[in-house]
């Protein structure tokens, strides 16, 4: 009996001193700290990735792809300044120097470096998403080890030129519009607007002004048609862009808007390019872009449509 007590409590030992030892083992390592960049600082972003590399600079206030050109998205970008100043690494996930089971070997890694004019500020691979969604693995640049930072920062990252380019193509402010122009297949109307008063329904109240659309011979058009254009067109953005500008043939418009105010400006629609996507070009926008066939059927209106005079569609 003496000497299973005796074997009970080195056992008991041994376990005491495994636990400890383990536990030192678990927590001997640090986490280091990631100095983040303040959005303020960042005027360049490189990504490299499965997806191609993006290239974007600040200019002014906007952000343009590089070379092209192209207008990004502000939002799109603010949400990748927003995931880089938050970075929070949580834990140490392998320090074997074996990337490719994280995502993060050279082919599927996300790299991502975000420079002021100065200097580089951050250099980052981002892998894959763990399987709880709630974290990513990430490997710092001149750290050979695997963290786990908060959030699912991959998405923002992992992303084509097409997905960020701003879609925004022409904004209006309907209250400086003096009049607009049609042209379209081999017609052309002019139109100015007007304010136009109404009695009142009750008694001694003032005169309402009511806005109208003339010819230059006076004959009124359709206000609601004239209104679902300026409509669409207030904040009209863009259903998808042609893959190679320089081979788009944009010479001949079938159907040209100008809106006429303090500035005109003017949206010109050109054929088919894909299914039931239309080639356009904007004076707001520099590059051509593509509307969608139903989107377009709201604004492109002939003149006998305008003034009322357009046959019945069956």
């Amino acid at each position: 009996m003496k000497k299973e007590y005796i074997i009970l409590a080195a056992t008991i030992v041994a376990l005491g001193l495994y636990l400890v030892l383990r536990n030192t083992d678990r927590t001997h390592y640090e986490i280091p700290e990631i100095d983040t960049p303040d959005a303020e600082q960042v005027t360049r972003l490189d990504i490299i990735g499965p997806s191609g590399r993006l290239e974007m600079k600040k200019s002014g206030d906007s952000w343009l792809s590089e070379p092209e050109g192209y207008p990004i998205e502000k939002g799109k970008v603010d949400g990748m300044l927003e995931a880089l100043g938050g970075l929070d690494i949580v834990s140490l996930v392998s320090e074997a120097e074996s990337y490719v089971q994280y995502d993060l070997g050279n082919k599927k890694r996300v790299f991502v470096e975000a420079s002021s004019i100065e200097k580089s500020l951050l250099k980052l691979d981002i892998g894959k998403v763990a399987s709880t969604q709630r974290h990513t693995y990430v490997k710092l640049v001149d750290d050979k080890n695997v963290y786990q930072v908060s959030g699912n920062i991959r998405r923002t990252f992992d992303v084509e030129i097409w997905a960020l380019r701003d879609k925004k193509v022409m904004t209006l402010d309907r209250n400086l519009i003096t009049g607009l122009t049609i042209e379209t297949d081999g017609e052309k109307i002019s139109l100015t607007k007007i304010s136009n008063p109404v009695e009142p329904v009750e008694e001694g109240q003032p005169p309402q002004m009511v806005t109208a659309w003339i010819t230059a011979d006076s004959t009124e058009a359709d206000g609601k048609i004239i209104d679902g254009i300026l409509g669409r067109l207030a904040n009209l953005q863009s259903d998808g862009f042609p893959e190679d500008d320089e081979q788009v043939d944009m010479s001949e418009p079938a159907f040209t808007l100008t809106i006429h105010g303090t500035k005109s400006e003017t949206l010109k629609i050109y054929g088919l390019s894909g299914e039931k996507m239309f080639l356009a070009s904007s004076s707001q926008y520099e590059f051509p872009f593509m509307l969608a066939e139903w989107k377009l059927s709201q604004i492109r209106k002939t003149p006998s449509d305008v003034m009322g005079q357009a046959d019945e569609k069956e």
